[in-house]
């Protein structure tokens, strides 16, 4: 895959989302939401995602790109 920043080859790898939380109860989760809501308290059409996702790594911007798949 080609970082959509740079052009150079980006590296595969994982991404996982930890879980945080106690045994009781659970604090990690993944969501996307359009970008209108970035600053809002209340999100609208948010897609609950999964916690690992196949994931690219650039090097020369030190950005990594995910492709999640939906819950």
């Amino acid at each position: 895959m080609i970082c959509p920043e740079c052009g150079r080859e980006l590296e595969k790898g994982i991404i996982e989302a930890k879980d945080a939380g106690s045994l009781t109860q659970s604090l990690t989760m993944v969501f996307w939401y359009p970008e209108e809501y970035k600053n809002k308290m209340f999100k609208k059409n948010t897609v609950n995602l999964r916690l690992k996702a196949e994931g690219y790594y650039c090097d020369e911007c030190m950005k990594v790109f995910a492709s999640f798949e939906e819950k």
